[in-house]
């Protein structure tokens, strides 16, 4: 099967000084794509051509800065959404990064720049970074990872469920369908326990 990747931006928000924009644009440039820019009454869209989709970012200035505010973006080339993270990261942006691989999802979370937590949804195993940069690896729930963090996990993988469950039913898969139920009544039990920790 064919190396597939795709990476889902949602609630992305950084600001950028005007070197900051420059160094943008050189992150975008280098990935060897076309840039344009686009306006309208309130924004203006940097559109982004990678040959294959065109990428719309859209900016809105605030005195001396241009500020990202993403509500949801989907990039399908690997170069162009590492490029995007890395602007997260390097001007303290928050936001969410779900990305597929092939393999596990990954859903990571951002805030001022810096990684809250990485999970990895396959299997029984997860695997969290906090805001330390500490890895912790944890089957199901460790009891020393704050509730909050832990429920937080809980609703991103019930989504994740959610989406299985839905995928399951379209296609008429019984077998799949009781094993997404089952696993979704389990996460759901266990965030009831953790809500009284709250």
């Amino acid at each position: 099967m064919p190396f597939s990747y795709e990476a889902e931006f949602n609630n992305v928000y950084i600001e950028l000084s005007r070197n900051g924009l420059q160094q943008f644009l050189k992150q975008m440039i280098d990935k060897d794509v076309s840039l344009f820019w686009r306006y309208d009454e309130e924004k203006i869209f940097l559109m982004i051509d990678s040959n294959q989709n065109v990428y719309e970012i859209p900016f809105s200035k605030k005195g001396k800065t241009l500020t990202i505010n993403l509500d949801h973006l989907i990039v399908n080339d690997e170069a162009i959404g590492e490029a995007i993270e890395i602007i997260i990261s390097q001007f303290s942006g928050n936001g969410i990064v779900k990305k597929f691989t092939g393999g596990p999802l990954y859903i990571t979370s951002y805030k001022t720049g810096t990684i809250q937590s990485i999970i990895e949804i396959d299997g029984s195993e997860k695997i969290m970074m906090n805001q330390n940069g500490a890895i912790v690896e944890y089957t199901d729930y460790d009891h020393n990872l704050e509730p909050k963090t832990i429920y937080n996990i809980m609703n991103m993988e019930i989504d994740y469920e959610l989406m299985e469950l839905y995928e399951a039913l379209t296609n008429s898969d019984k077998q799949k369908v009781t094993k997404h139920k089952k696993r979704l009544q389990k996460l759901i039990r266990r965030r009831r326990q953790v809500e009284q920790l709250l």
